[in-house]
């Protein structure tokens, strides 16, 4: 933090001095327009004499000359006007050239264009001649022209006070974003060194202290609206980095949640080991806990849209990254927006994790992670077609909902455990869905979707009834699966629908089918006639088989071992036994998986492989 500090201060402190050099070739821009001016002029006269000393006479060679002098004159003076505005530059050298110039050239019409006119001059006392009338104009003329010299120069005088004017301000105002900048990122180092205190109190400033800082970024009208998401989004990575921070106590959650003694320290000599630690752990769950919600509060705006719960928050246009967090404490993140991609993968859920009714507009990501209570997903909707959602190879120790999702993009589910009630009904799938490689200990409930593109549900192994009565409009994989329990397609008062192919238990490319532990399922669907999933005489698909009596037996026991080390990881009371349920109930899944794999291959015959051999 030193470092950054230093960083930050050399680049408020370094030199803005101008570049001399670079100034000299802007002023030569003018050296070269009245030189070549003078040039012209000069060139112009030697050619002009040359040829009244050859005798070269023409009518009016006089006033054709002074007309040449003045367009010339006139040509640099528009150069001196122009140059600028096409090089951006603001120098006050080119305005005291134009005031000059001005002048120059007002004076030059002033007393050559009467003649290049041919206007007499005439007198006083011949004002009522033709000639007088003649001279009168010629006076009125040049009496004009000086005149509009005149009004000119003092517009040009006036639009450069308010250019200096303008000038000033602007500076004034960069002078003060300058001394803001520099006073927050004061604030922001002090915040980042409370975060780091013993004292709860003093992280606790420092969050709040961040947490404002955030809102006057995004309040600071004077920067683009990227540079004002820039700045916030650097205090948003420091709060990210805060939560994903470790926390010794955080696996003593359930002990230090009660407010006597309990597990470890039941024991008289913990005693005021335990309300010790207590303190730390409460205190720290405050601090955290404050985040999320600062975090969460700015994430949405409650909507009176019926269709929409809520819209964008100030805070949605940032990206979150809170990968491998252990959230002690319960969280509450429903009715979100995220514009940009948000991050929780490979994170411990020891309490509720709530993300009901949230918005995503990019890139999400849930894989990897452990629900050890109630996890709720519901009525999300995903937003963005090119984007995807993640939520691969997690555990779910409590009640898991994805029911009344709307996903428009990618959605990935794949090797996850499942060790209570699943839940995804009334979802729409407008592209591939995968939930491959799973395990199911209790009901999986996935009825009443819609699937739009191709969905897996191939590789997996359910242990109670699982509902699959939705509607497909495209392929639809079931193969490689072990069904303990009953399959239900048809679940009144709905029924699938397969509005394009029979879904596959038998996959003839991976030579994988599926297993059956009962007869009792329903296979029925809403257009059985168009779309008919063939059964055998055991009344399964065929190319399918019936579990063995030691194939039955194998899964039961694995199972009822599953949901004994669940029941005795939530009564523990030593954190240590409850590490270790959970690495067997993980050993266990995954022995799961292995044993499906091998038992959902098909063992080709001899006979069969020789063909095989042959056609290659």
């Amino acid at each position: 933090m030193p470092e950054e500090r230093e960083d930050v201060e050399a680049t408020l402190q370094q030199d803005t001095a101008p570049d001399t050099s670079q100034q000299k070739r802007k002023w030569r821009s003018i050296d070269w327009i009245a030189g070549s001016t003078l040039v012209a002029e000069a060139l112009l006269s030697i050619i002009w004499v040359i040829a009244w000393a050859f005798g070269y006479r023409f009518e009016h060679q006089l006033q054709v000359y002074l007309a040449l002098v003045l367009f010339i004159l006139t040509g640099g003076y528009l150069a001196l006007i122009f140059c600028p505005i096409f090089k951006k530059n603001d120098d006050p050298r080119w305005f005291h050239a134009r005031i000059l110039s001005s002048g120059i050239l007002g004076g030059s019409y002033a007393f050559l264009l009467p003649l290049v006119l041919g206007m007499a001059e005439g007198s006083a006392a011949s004002l009522g001649t033709s000639n007088g009338y003649a001279g009168s104009s010629a006076s009125a003329l040049r009496q004009a022209i000086l005149f509009a010299t005149g009004g000119l120069i003092a517009i040009t005088a006036l639009g450069e006070t308010r250019r200096k004017n303008e000038q000033e301000k602007l500076q004034h105002n960069e002078n003060t974003l300058k001394d803001r900048r520099a006073e927050r990122r004061e604030r922001y180092f002090r915040a980042i060194e409370q975060l780091a205190s013993t004292e709860a109190t003093i992280r606790m400033g420092g969050v709040y202290t961040l947490v404002g800082l955030i809102d006057e970024w995004l309040e600071e009208k004077s920067l683009k609206r990227e540079d004002r998401i820039k700045e916030g989004q650097v205090i948003i990575h420091n709060l990210c980095a805060y939560i994903r921070s470790p926390f010794d106590l955080a696996s003593q959650y359930k002990e230090l949640s009660y407010d006597i003694p309990s597990g470890i320290y039941q024991d008289n000599s913990k005693h005021e080991l335990f309300y010790k630690n207590r303190n730390i752990f409460k205190s720290e769950q405050d601090v955290r806990l404050t985040i999320i919600k600062e975090i969460h509060d700015r994430l949405y705006k409650p909507s009176e849209n019926t269709l929409y719960k809520s819209t964008p928050g100030s805070w949605s246009i940032f990206s979150y990254n809170f990968s491998g967090s252990t959230f002690f404490y319960p969280i509450d993140f429903s009715k979100s927006h995220y514009k940009k991609f948000v991050i929780f993968s490979n994170s411990r859920y020891y309490s509720q994790a709530n993300f009901y009714d949230c918005h995503y507009y990019e890139n999400t990501e849930f894989w990897g992670s452990t629900y050890h209570d109630s996890a709720y997903f519901g009525n999300c909707i995903y937003h963005n077609k090119d984007s995807w959602v993640n939520f691969n190879s997690s555990t779910y120790y409590g009640y898991a909902t994805f029911a009344k999702s709307i996903y428009s993009c990618i959605s990935s589910f794949d090797g996850s455990t499942y060790c209570s009630l699943h839940t995804s009904l009334g979802s729409i799938y407008h592209k591939r869905a995968s939930f491959s490689n799973s395990v199911y200990t209790y009901t999986s409930d996935n009825s009443d979707s819609i699937y739009n593109d191709k969905v897996n549900f191939n590789d997996s192994i359910y242990h109670e009834p699982v509902y699959y009565n939705s509607k497909y409009n495209s392929d639809s994989d079931f193969s490689g699966s072990v069904f303990y329990g009953s399959i239900i397609f048809n679940k009144k008062p709905s029924s699938s629908e397969f509005s394009n192919k029979v879904p596959i238990f038998y996959n003839i490319e991976s030579q994988r089918n599926s297993l059956f532990n009962s007869r009792e399922n329903e296979f029925s669907t809403k257009n059985y006639k168009i779309n008919p999933i063939d059964l055998n005489t055991e009344k399964i698909p065929y190319e399918c088989l019936l579990l063995t009596y030691d194939q039955n037996k194998y899964i039961k026991n694995t199972f009822q071992e599953i949901i004994y080390e669940k029941d005795n990881m939530h009564t523990s009371q030593q954190p240590q036994e409850r590490q270790e349920c959970l690495r067997k109930i993980q050993s266990l899944a995954e022995e799961l998986r292995n044993w499906r794999d091998e038992v959902t291959t098909v063992k080709l015959k001899v006979e069969d492989v020789a063909a095989e051999d042959t056609k290659s």
